[in-house]
C-alpha cells in the first residue's frame, strides 16, 4: 500500500487522537495518516482509548504520548490484528483488548518517566531559623521503615551521629521486612517483579542484606562495639528511645505504587544517573503516588506469598536465634521478628495499571 495512503489503523488512531473510546474491533472506517511517523503500536493506542475513558486530554499531551517509543532496547511496536498496514517483520499483530495490563503499564512507564525528568526533582529545603544539633543514635535497618523516620527527625534538626551514639536496629516480622526490601528498591534501583524477586530469594536461600538484621547489627558492631547496637523489635517503643513523642510510619502507598514505580523505575535507569533517579522517584512520583492511592480502590498491602511462609519462617527463626546467642540488648519480645502472614499477595497489575493511567492523566 503507497505511503500515506487511509487505512484502518489510522482511522482508529485519530479516532482515539480525537478523544474516541471505541474498541478497536468495533472500528471499521479507514483514514489517512495524520503524522509522517508510522502508526503508533497498539499498545500505546489501547493506552490512550483507556486514557480517554478516564476524562479529556490536553491534545499536545496525546501526541507526546502517541509519539512515545516502546519501553526496552531495540522493542517495536505491535502492530494491529486486520489492519491493512500489517507489516512483514517485528512482533505479530495483536487485538489491543487482549493486552495484559502488565503490556500496557509497560507502555505508560517511558511517557511518566519522560514526565519526570521534564519535572525534575523538587528542591531540598530546611526550616529556616530551626535549631539542629546531633544527638546519640543512629537508626539503621530496611530502608521503606528507617528512612521516612530518619527525615523527620532530621526536619527536627535532631541529627543523628553525637559522640557515643547507640545504633538502633529496627526489626520486625520477617515477611514484612522482605516485603519491606523490596518496596525500597522499587523507588531506588532496578529490580525483578515482587513473584520473581521472592522466588529467587528462596533459591539462593537468602532475602538479601535489607533484611538480614544480624548482618546489619554485626556491620555495626564491628565499628562501634557490641554494647553500642541494641535491636528493636516495636516500632512503637521508638519514640522512647529516641527522645521525641512520636516516629512516622512506612510511607503510605500500596503494593500497586510499588510496581508503578518499579516500571518507571527501569525507564529511567536508563535515562539518568541512579542518584537522580532516586530523587525523582521518592521525592518527585512518590507523593503524586500518595495523592492517587485513595482515588482508586482495592489497594493491595505486599505479602510473602503462602508457599513461601514456611521458609520465610525458618529464616526469621534462625535469625532470632542469633540476635539472642549475639547477646545484644532487645527492645521488644523477640518472636515479633517471625512472619505475620497477614498479607500473602502481590500486586494487582489491574490497579497498578489504573494508576498509571490516573498519572497519566494529571489527577495527582
Amino acid at each position: 500500500m503507497p505511503a500515506g495512503a487511509p487505512t484502518r489503523g489510522w482511522g482508529w488512531a485519530r479516532h482515539l487522537r480525537e478523544g474516541g473510546t471505541t474498541p478497536w474491533v468495533d472500528w471499521s472506517e479507514p483514514a489517512a495518516p495524520f503524522t509522517t511517523d508510522h502508526l503508533p503500536g497498539a499498545e500505546l493506542l489501547e493506552l490512550l482509548r483507556r486514557l480517554n475513558a478516564t476524562g479529556p486530554s490536553e491534545p499536545g499531551r496525546v501526541d507526546a504520548l502517541l509519539r512515545t517509543s516502546p519501553p526496552g532496547r531495540g522493542r517495536r511496536d505491535l502492530p494491529l490484528v486486520g489492519d491493512t498496514d500489517n507489516r512483514t517483520y517485528g512482533p505479530p499483530p495483536v487485538d489491543p483488548a487482549t493486552l495484559r495490563p502488565r503490556e500496557l503499564l509497560r507502555a505508560a512507564s517511558v511517557r511518566l518517566a519522560e514526565d519526570l525528568l521534564d519535572a525534575g526533582a523538587p528542591p531540598t529545603s530546611k526550616p529556616a531559623g530551626q535549631e539542629r544539633r546531633k544527638l546519640p543514635y543512629r537508626l539503621v535497618g530496611a530502608p521503606w521503615l528507617t528512612l521516612p523516620i530518619r527525615e523527620e527527625m532530621e526536619r527536627q534538626g535532631r541529627l543523628p551521629g553525637a559522640a557515643g551514639y547507640t545504633v538502633y536496629v529496627l526489626g520486625g516480622p520477617l515477611d514484612e521486612i522482605a516485603a519491606a526490601a523490596w518496596k525500597f528498591r522499587t523507588f531506588t534501583n532496578r529490580v525483578n517483579p515482587w513473584s520473581i524477586w521472592m522466588r529467587d530469594a528462596q533459591w539462593r536461600g537468602w532475602l538479601g542484606p535489607r533484611a538480614d538484621l544480624p548482618r546489619i547489627a554485626r556491620w555495626w558492631a564491628d565499628r562501634v562495639g557490641k554494647e553500642r547496637v541494641e535491636i528493636v523489635t516495636d516500632p512503637a517503643l521508638l519514640p522512647g528511645l529516641l527522645g521525641v513523642d512520636s516516629v512516622p510510619g512506612p510511607w503510605a502507598v500500596s503494593a500497586e505504587s510499588n510496581e508503578v514505580a518499579r516500571v518507571i523505575g527501569q525507564v529511567l535507569s536508563v535515562r539518568t544517573d541512579l542518584k537522580a533517579q532516586r530523587r525523582l522517584l521518592i521525592h518527585r512520583l512518590r507523593p503524586q503516588l500518595e495523592k492517587l492511592e485513595p482515588l482508586v480502590p482495592d489497594a493491595r498491602e505486599l505479602g510473602v506469598p503462602e508457599e513461601s511462609l514456611d521458609w520465610v519462617e525458618g529464616q526469621a527463626r534462625g535469625q532470632r536465634d542469633a540476635l539472642l546467642e549475639a547477646g545484644y540488648a532487645l527492645h521488644g519480645d523477640p518472636d515479633r521478628l517471625l512472619p505475620s502472614g497477614k498479607a500473602t499477595q502481590g500486586p494487582d497489575e489491574r490497579r497498578a495499571l489504573a494508576l498509571a493511567l490516573s498519572l497519566l492523566a494529571g489527577h495527582s
